[in-house]
This record gives C-alpha cells, structure tokens and sequence, in this order.
C-alpha cells in the first residue's frame, strides 16, 4: 500500500482528502503543522510514497518547507495552494517541488497526478554484483538464484545495498532498521547472519564505525 503524507491545516479540505485518497487504496497520515511536517519526514526518511503540501501553513511556510523536506528526501512534493502566480510556481519547482495544483481543484485531476508522480519515482530494484533486490515483492536474487530474508535481513541489505560502497555506520543502522537505540550484539548477530546467507565475502566491517559493501577484488587488493 503507498503511503501519502498530506500537509494541510484546513480541516475540510483534510476530510476530503483523505475519504478520496483512502477510497483510492493509500494509507493517508495528515500532518496539520509545517515543524511537525518536517519532524515527521525526518523521522520516517525513505516511508513515504509522496506529500501533498499546503503554502498557508502554521509553524513553517510551505515554501520554506519544501526546501527543508529536498535536502533529507526525494519523494515526490504535490504543492496544493490558491495562488496561481506564475513565478511563484516556477520558484517552487526550483524549490524541490515535482508538481503544482492550483486550488480549488478536481479531485480526479489530483489523484491523476498523485499516481503519475508516484510512478515516476518508482525503483523497482537496486542491485550490487549479482545481488537484485525488489523493492516490489521483498524477493532477492544473488546470482540469479532466489534466497529468503527475514524483514530485519532484507531491510539491512537494502541499506547497504543503496550505499554500496559507502560506510553506513552503526548509528544509522540502528536508527533505519530498529528506529531506536539497539545493542551492538544485536546489530553484530544480524549482520552475521546475512553475511552467511549472502555467501560472498563483501561485507566490511569498519571496526569502531560500521559497515560498507565492497567489491571482493578490491579487498583482496588492500590486503
């Protein structure tokens, strides 16, 4: 089910919304505040499938937070507003914003959009050597043979898979994957087991800081 934040303070135009787009089959979360936006986008990075965003916000401007929200996300912005000013669209789109609809709106016209934006920000896998993850149906690959994950599993490759090559450290691990502070036993026992059943010697542990993917060649080289 995709997920759709919907940034607004007018309460009836927030009933609308969300009877349309729950009737649609999405699981709407309704944030009436800009700082409380932002906080929550913060802390649930990478969750949700696209935002609709008032400019007539209280706490933060909605133009301020579209750039707030650009810098930590790339989910696709439906700017939602009764000004129709040419400029003040074309600075939005610069803004980060993927869309403008000016109010009062066909709420067909809306969810046609909402649906097109989605769709173009959609990966279906990521992948690293002969390792395909899809973000569809949770199935991954490794050398074209499928091999299960438990949740915690797949979620931990995810994130390693999106920063191959990169240290993702210990903090980030536990924040992504638990959403809370988690021992290093349990980050440790975890990684150990997909290691076991990825079956290739690719992940590296930076003591004292975390993990990376790396091409096994390349380790072999910096022995």
């Amino acid at each position: 089910m995709k997920k759709i934040l919907v940034i607004e303070d007018e309460e009836k135009l927030v009933r609308i919304l969300k009877l349309q787009l729950e009737h649609q089959k999405y699981e709407v979360t309704v944030e009436r505040d800009g700082i409380d936006a932002l906080n929550n986008i913060d802390r649930h990075r990478d969750y949700y499938d696209l935002i609709t965003l008032d400019l007539s916000l209280p706490g933060m401007e909605g133009n301020k937070l579209c750039k707030y929200i650009r810098k930590i996300s790339d989910v696709p912005i439906i700017v939602l507003s009764a000004r129709s000013s040419v400029e003040e669209k074309v600075e939005l789109l610069k803004s980060g914003a993927n869309d403008y609809v000016t109010k009062p709106f066909d709420i067909n016209e809306l969810l046609a959009r909402i649906e097109v934006n989605i769709r173009k920000n959609k990966i279906v896998e990521i992948s690293y050597k002969d390792i395909v993850l899809n973000l569809d149906n949770y199935e991954v690959k490794i050398g074209g043979k499928e091999i299960l994950f438990s949740k915690t599993e797949y979620e931990l490759l995810k994130l390693l898979l999106e920063n191959s090559e990169k240290i993702v450290t210990r903090d980030k691990i536990a924040e992504k994957i638990w959403g809370w502070e988690t021992s290093d036993n349990l980050i440790d026992s975890t990684m150990k087991k997909l290691r076991q059943k990825i079956g290739k010697n690719i992940i590296k542990t930076m003591r004292g800081i975390g993990y990376k993917l790396e091409n096994e060649e390349e380790m072999e080289n910096k022995r």
